[in-house]
């Protein structure tokens, strides 16, 4: 399965969490497609930012369960979607910037 980048990376997470994350570590967090695999999403970041000229060294992913909610005032429920997280290390120097 080939993907351009666009349809992999969907869209960084910007948290306190993920703050600290980058700070410490090196590490950018994105939510990505769930039918994407490491070397795919590495690929998919070198791609987005070549321009910058950075290397990925390793990724972490994890698959996020969608939460069940209820519409207020009414008795339908609903579930959001299930979604896939990717931590991507960079080499030291390298950065990203977010607007």
């Amino acid at each position: 399965m080939t993907l351009e980048y666009h349809k992999i990376i969907d869209r960084p997470i910007v948290t306190e969490e993920s703050q600290i994350l980058r700070e410490n570590g090196n590490h950018y967090v994105f939510r990505v497609n769930p039918a994407a695999n490491k070397k795919q999403i590495g690929e998919a970041i070198e791609e987005m930012y070549r321009k910058e000229d950075i290397r990925v060294v390793a990724v972490r992913t994890m698959n996020c369960r969608g939460k069940s909610r209820r519409q207020f005032g009414t008795r339908l429920s609903g579930r959001r979607a299930h979604w896939k997280k990717a931590i991507v290390t960079l080499r030291d120097g390298d950065t990203i910037e977010f607007i």
